[in-house]
């Protein structure tokens, strides 16, 4: 019994974690999709790039099958 009291700060803390890591995989999905969605729409690369913090290569590798950024 007295184990299980002792590791319940612990197991609030691996959910505070997962909750965190499941809201931080959410935002970095948004940001991909603004991103792209940005650049489709003929914002500069370069400047999508450095908002976004996605290389322009992986922008233009982010969906191909769903359009071509231009080159710069």
């Amino acid at each position: 019994m007295e184990n299980e009291t002792n590791l319940a700060p612990l197991e609030l803390a691996v959910n505070r974690l997962r909750e965190a890591e499941t809201a931080l995989n959410a935002a970095r999905m948004d940001v991909e999709t603004e991103a792209l969605a940005a650049a489709r729409a003929g914002a500069d690369v370069e400047e999508v790039a450095a908002l976004s913090g996605i290389s322009p290569g992986d922008l233009r590798q982010l969906d191909t099958d769903l359009g071509v950024i231009p080159p710069r």
